[in-house]
């Protein structure tokens, strides 16, 4: 197979994938604000942080063992690499248990930490504890959605992905629109169609039609914490790039209440569902090649490597520049599907537009953080993702708002965006001096 070939084989189905992840917040949101309130909208944009999270919990032990997996299958070391997989599944299986435990005990503290005001407390409390209840589905089908285009098998990324997508939105017209159960419906139907996604996932793998197995773990406890710092150590930087999704929100969220009002979050929320989208597209791109390039790192097939790269940055800058003009000029359109209040909607279209400007420079940066991964460069792709996700920021919406006012406050996001890229670059230059990619 061409490489042209192998690349769109893996990263289609990857960002279809990811597509299906977003749609599931969207779609919940289109639902509940259309057919519940914006007040309910703006309950579940308090909560969003929290499934990101899951989310990010799943990419760090699944990127990081998809990473070692796949520079296993490149030595032609199969039982290590079934060795890996059946242990991290165990691990995680158990690790998502225990956090829904905690997250359980603590749901009150743990909604006011997201930043619910006493008026969305009890709705997002709702919404909140039955994400919770299903959240060991989401973070394991998760892992399962990475693992399996390692496996060989990337079509079956879209297989559940599509099943899961279409189950949700069934789902939410019926458990919203129909028997009007509000934010409890849109949970609800999310979490069923997370723990589809997981059984055709295990499905597939007790088939063992690829090259991955369940297999009996022989790891002493000395192996064990050796093997888990080695899939954190990889897997730590695309963790924080997932997590980004939150955080990014969160603080939003956190300047919004602060500088402007909470009856601008449902104004937010569709903003962030253009972005979410658009990232993850991004992180289709990255999901798709990062396994290719842990395969030619590990059997040190260098040209490849590069080739799959080129074709990875040129996708890049094709989406980044899609995405930006959907958003400039549909803004109003897409504002208009969620939001009832035209008056609303023209004091968004600004925000929306602006915002968009970041998508021209995010993109590359979650690339090059995601083949520092691929490449066992984690420093750089951590170092990367925390600062476009909290630290430049932070720095970069307090100095808008405060050197500009607050109606500039969503440049703040371009402007952490395209410093970001500028240490990216210069990262990138260091990975290509050794030759390494």
């Amino acid at each position: 197979m061409n490489l042209k070939r192998q690349f769109f084989k893996y990263t289609l189905p990857s960002i279809i994938a990811m597509w299906v992840f977003s749609i599931y917040t969207i779609v919940d949101g289109f639902f509940v604000a259309n057919f519940a309130g914006e007040m309910e909208l703006s309950a579940v944009t308090i909560v969003v942080p929290y499934v990101n999270f899951l989310f990010a919990i799943a990419i760090i032990f699944a990127i990081g063992s998809q990473t070692i997996i796949g520079i296993y299958l490149g030595q032609k070391k199969k039982d290590d690499a079934n060795e890996i997989f059946s242990f991290i599944l165990i691990f995680i299986f158990s690790f998502s248990i225990i956090l829904a435990i905690f997250s359980m005990i603590f749901i009150n503290k743990l909604i006011f930490f997201l930043g619910a005001t006493p008026k969305l407390f009890n709705l997002s409390k709702e919404y909140l504890r039955i994400i919770i209840i299903f959240s060991p589905f989401y973070i394991i089908a998760y892992c399962f959605e990475v693992l399996v285009k390692v496996d060989g098998y990337p079509r079956t990324a879209i297989l559940c992905a599509v099943s899961a997508c279409v189950t949700n939105i069934f789902l939410d017209y019926l458990l919203i629109h129909t028997l009007k159960l509000g934010v409890r419906g849109a949970a609800l139907a999310t979490g069923i169609a997370q723990f589809l996604s997981f059984a055709i996932y295990i499905i597939h793998f007790r088939r063992g039609v690829g090259y991955l197995r369940f297999n009996k773990i022989k790891m002493g406890a000395k192996k064990v914490l050796e093997t888990l710092k080695r899939i954190v150590t990889y897997g730590f930087g695309e963790f924080i790039a997932e997590l980004n999704t939150a955080t990014v929100v969160f603080i939003f969220n956190t300047f919004i209440l602060k500088y402007l009002s909470a009856e601008f979050l449902p104004s937010y929320a569709v903003i962030n569902y253009m972005s979410l989208l658009a990232n993850s597209t991004f992180q289709g791109v990255c999901h798709g090649t990062l396994p290719l390039l842990s395969f030619y790192h590990g059997s040190r097939e260098k040209e490849k490597s590069r080739t799959i790269i080129t074709y990875g940055f040129i996708s890049i800058i094709v989406i980044s520049i899609v995405f930006f003009l959907i958003s400039f000029f549909g803004a109003e359109k897409l504002l208009n599907a969620f939001l009832g209040s035209s008056e609303n909607v023209s004091s968004s279209i600004r925000p929306m537009r602006i915002y968009a400007l970041m998508f021209l420079f995010s993109g590359h940066n979650l690339f090059i953080a995601s083949i520092a991964s691929a490449i066992g460069r984690p420093k750089y792709s951590t170092t990367i993702n925390i600062l476009r996700g909290s630290v430049l920021l932070v720095a970069s919406l307090f100095f808008v708002v405060h050197t500009f006012g607050v109606r500039f406050l969503f440049f703040g996001a371009m402007l952490c965006e395209l410093l970001t890229l500028i240490i990216s670059i210069h990262f990138y230059k260091k990975m290509r001096k050794p030759a390494t990619v």
